[in-house]
């Protein structure tokens, strides 16, 4: 059965801002899963954060270090601004063929049944029937980058490890 031209339909939809929804898009899509991110803002702190060596173990595998290198103000301890983290690593998703970013949207009017969630996508002018297989609201997450990356990663391989 297809789906309606109106629908947008995606097997992990990421809702809201801070680094967490971010780090989830590149866990799941470097593990083949193709996701939606929705409603990201980046968290305005310009603060450096040195990575502890449990983040820098999620992050590397993923090529997301690699591509956060240049944004770094140290290398050793790894240590980068949560800004600069979430601006570049949001340009990585933007270029990952399985993560979609879509700014200035939000979801309206929402079910969410056995992790899924089915509702209407928004731009204020526009909406569309969104139906996702998994679902995650980051609000909840912390914004300590740190804190962020390791619920992240464990919220990801939870989620591989229910689909695999």
């Amino acid at each position: 059965m297809g789906a309606n031209p109106q629908t947008i339909e995606t097997p992990l939809l990421i809702v809201g801002p801070g680094p967490a929804g971010l780090v989830i898009a590149k866990v799941v899509s470097g593990r083949g899963l193709p996701c939606l991110i929705v409603g990201h803002q980046a968290a305005d702190n310009t603060e450096p954060v040195a990575l502890d060596s449990e983040s820098v173990a999620i992050l590397e595998p993923h090529g997301v270090l690699a591509v956060l290198r240049p944004y770094a103000v140290a290398q050793n301890p790894f240590t980068i601004a949560s800004l600069a983290f979430e601006n570049a690593l949001k340009h990585h998703c933007v270029a990952d063929m399985l993560v979609t970013v879509y700014d200035d949207m939000h979801v309206n009017e929402a079910s969410t049944t056995a992790g899924g969630l089915h509702g209407e996508l928004t731009d204020g002018r526009n909406t569309w029937e969104i139906q996702a297989d998994a679902f995650v609201d980051v609000s909840k997450f912390s914004i300590d980058l740190n804190d962020a990356v390791h619920q992240a990663a464990a919220f990801g391989n939870q989620l591989m490890s229910t689909i695999t």
